[in-house]
C-alpha cells in the first residue's frame, strides 16, 4: 500500500504551486502594465545592501599612483622645456656673438677702406709736397709767386679752365709750368676767379722764345708735335740746347719751353727749324703752377 504522505510527493507538489504562482503572477503582471514587478523591484531595491564599493569609488593606492604619475610626466616636460629653453638661450647667445663678430668685421672693413684713402691722399700729398719743393727750388720765389691750380674742365676748343684769376692777380701772357718747371701752357684770358689756358697740347698753341745766342724762335704746336722756327737769327749754331721765355715778349721771366739736346736740329736759308714730338699729358689730377712777378 501506497503512502500518500511521503517526502517526494509533498516536494513535487510545492514545485506545481510554485509554478501556479509565477504564472499567476507574470499574468497579473502584463495585464497591470508591469505594475507587479515595478512594485517588487522598489521593494527589493530597498530591501538588497547597498554595495561596498560603487562605481565612483576610487581606491587611495590608484589615485596615488595616478598623481605620482601626472608629476612624473609634469617634471619629464618641464626638464624638456629647460632643455629646448636652454638650447634657445646658447643659440641666441651664438647669434649676438655671429652679429658682433659680422659688425666688427664692417666696421674694420670701413677702417681699412679709410685708411687706405687716407694712404693714397697721402702718397699723392707726398708726390705733390716734392713737386713743389722742385719748382721752388727751380723758380726763384723771391722774384715770383708759385700758385699751384688745377683742371676744372677742357673747353670745345680744347682749352682748359683753371682756378685763379683775377683774385690772383693773374693777367694774359702769365706762364703755366709744370712741376719740372717747364713752360705747358700760357693764361690767354682772364676772369674773376677762374682763368683759360692754351695749352702746348692746342693745335692753335703758339709761343716766342729765345735760345742762348739771343736766336728768337717761334714754337707752335698740333697737338701732337711742338715746330720750332726761328724768326730773328743772330747765330748759326745746332748747339742750341734749351728754348726759354723772356722778358723781351712780355713773359714774367726765363723759363724753359723746349729741350732740344736730342732733337735733330737743321739749318737752311739762314733759318733754324726743329720738329720734337710732345712728351706731355694733362689731366684733372695734373700739378701745373702759376707764375706771377711780384
Amino acid at each position: 500500500m501506497i503512502n500518500n504522505n511521503s517526502p517526494k510527493r509533498r516536494v513535487y507538489v510545492f514545485y506545481i504551486l510554485g509554478i501556479l504562482l509565477s504564472a499567476t503572477v507574470l499574468t497579473v503582471d502584463i495585464f497591470s502594465d508591469k505594475s507587479v514587478s515595478t512594485y517588487l523591484s522598489n521593494k527589493l531595491s530597498v530591501l538588497s545592501p547597498t554595495p561596498l564599493v560603487s562605481s565612483n569609488f576610487r581606491f587611495p593606492e590608484i589615485e596615488i599612483f595616478k598623481s605620482k604619475s601626472k608629476l612624473i610626466n609634469e617634471n619629464i616636460r618641464l626638464k624638456n622645456e629647460v632643455i629646448e629653453l636652454r638650447k634657445l638661450k646658447v643659440e641666441n647667445e651664438i647669434f649676438k656673438s655671429k652679429s658682433k663678430l659680422i659688425n666688427e668685421n664692417i666696421r674694420l672693413k670701413n677702417e681699412v677702406i679709410e685708411l687706405r684713402k687716407l694712404k693714397v691722399e697721402n702718397e699723392k700729398l707726398k708726390i705733390e709736397n716734392e713737386a713743389n719743393k722742385f719748382v721752388v727750388k727751380e723758380v726763384d720765389s723771391s722774384i715770383y709767386d708759385i700758385f699751384e691750380s688745377s683742371i676744372i674742365f677742357k673747353t670745345l676748343t680744347n682749352q682748359y679752365i683753371i682756378s685763379g684769376g683775377e683774385n690772383l692777380n693773374l693777367s694774359e701772357k702769365d706762364l703755366v709750368i709744370n712741376d719740372n718747371s717747364y713752360v705747358v701752357g700760357v693764361i690767354s684770358e682772364v676772369r674773376q676767379d677762374r682763368s683759360i689756358v692754351s695749352t702746348i697740347l692746342n693745335p692753335s698753341f703758339s709761343i716766342e722764345g729765345i735760345d742762348k745766342y739771343g736766336n728768337e724762335y717761334l714754337i707752335t704746336s698740333d697737338s701732337k708735335n711742338l715746330y720750332v722756327n726761328s724768326t730773328n737769327l743772330k747765330e748759326e749754331n745746332t748747339d742750341i740746347k734749351y728754348i726759354y721765355t723772356d722778358i723781351t715778349f712780355g713773359h714774367p721771366g726765363q723759363f724753359p719751353i723746349v729741350d732740344l739736346s736730342s732733337t735733330s736740329v737743321n739749318i737752311a736759308n739762314n733759318k733754324i727749324t726743329a720738329e720734337q714730338e710732345i712728351d706731355f699729358n694733362i689731366n684733372y689730377f695734373s700739378n701745373i703752377y702759376l707764375l706771377k712777378t711780384k
